[in-house]
C-alpha cells in the first residue's frame, strides 16, 4: 500500500530548520505550519479535526478564533452525545470562560451560522506544530462503539481501502478494526456520511474511506468477536 503525502496546505517551517535539516532528514524540533479548512455557510456542518498543536491548550476559542458569526456552534462528541458550544451576543462571542478543548486527534463538528441565514463560507486556519518530531509516533485510542477522531498527524490519504483489510501505511485505521466495524466520513456537500464497513469472508472493506488534513471522522469500533475491546492506531511522522 502506497504511503500518502503529508499535507500542511502550505508548510511554513521554522526559520533555519528547512535549510539545516533538509539534507539529513533529522528534525530536532517539531514541524510547524498551518492547515486551512473551509466551513460552509448557512448553518451547514463541517466535520473538522485540529491537525496541529497550538501550544496553548488547543481551546476551541483559540483554535477557531472569532471569525464565525452569531449562532455558530461547535459540537464535541462525549461518547454518548454532543457537548455544544455556541456563539452569541452582539458582536458574536464565545461563552465567557469556555474551556472546551480540541487537541490533535479529536474530531468535532462546526456549524457556521444559522440555517438559511445568508451566512457565507468561512475559511479557518489551524496554526501550530505537529505533535511529534520526525520519526516519532502518536497513538489514537478507538473506544468500543463510536469515537469521533481525526488524524493527529496532518496526513492526507485512505483510512481504509476497498477490497483490502487496511488503509495507507501512514494512517492505517482499517487493519486494527475488526469485522463489522465502520468508518464514517462526512460529506459536507450533501450534509451526510459516506460509510465504509469491514466484513465478508475475507474481512475486507466495502468502500474506501479518504480524508484530508483538518477533517474529522467517526469510527465504529466493533472488534468482531471481541466486543468492548479498545483499539489503538499508531501514526508515525515520516518526512523524507
Amino acid at each position: 500500500m502506497r504511503t500518502k503525502t503529508l499535507l500542511l496546505s502550505a508548510v511554513a517551517l521554522a526559520t533555519g530548520v528547512i535549510a539545516s535539516q533538509a539534507q539529513s532528514n533529522v528534525f530536532s524540533a517539531n514541524v510547524v505550519g498551518y492547515v486551512s479548512v473551509v466551513l460552509p455557510g448557512n448553518g451547514q456542518y463541517q466535520l473538522c479535526a485540529n491537525p496541529l498543536d497550538d501550544g496553548n491548550g488547543n481551546y476551541v476559542t483559540n483554535v477557531l478564533g472569532n471569525s464565525l458569526p452569531k449562532q455558530s456552534q461547535v459540537l464535541i462528541w462525549n461518547g454518548a452525545g454532543y457537548d455544544v458550544l455556541q456563539r452569541g451576543g452582539t458582536p458574536a462571542a464565545w461563552p465567557v470562560g469556555a474551556t472546551n478543548q480540541v487537541p490533535p486527534g479529536v474530531g468535532f463538528f462546526v456549524r457556521n451560522g444559522a440555517v438559511a441565514s445568508g451566512v457565507p463560507a468561512v475559511t479557518n486556519t489551524f496554526v501550530g506544530s505537529i505533535v511529534v518530531p520526525n520519526g516519532g509516533s502518536v497513538t489514537n485510542v478507538l473506544n468500543p462503539g463510536f469515537t469521533l477522531v481525526g488524524s493527529p498527524v496532518p496526513y492526507s490519504g485512505n483510512l481504509a481501502i476497498i477490497g483490502l483489510g487496511g488503509g495507507d501505511t501512514n494512517m492505517d485505521y482499517g487493519s486494527p478494526l475488526g469485522k463489522q466495524s465502520q468508518i464514517l466520513v462526512w460529506d459536507s456537500s450533501v450534509q451526510g456520511y459516506n460509510i465504509a464497513q469491514k466484513g465478508g469472508g475475507a474481512n475486507t472493506w466495502n468502500a474506501t474511506a479518504s480524508v484530508t488534513p483538518g477533517q474529522g471522522f467517526f469510527v465504529k469500533n466493533q472488534n468482531g468477536a471481541v466486543p468492548g475491546l479498545t483499539t489503538n492506531v499508531v501514526e508515525t511522522l515520516n518526512l523524507q
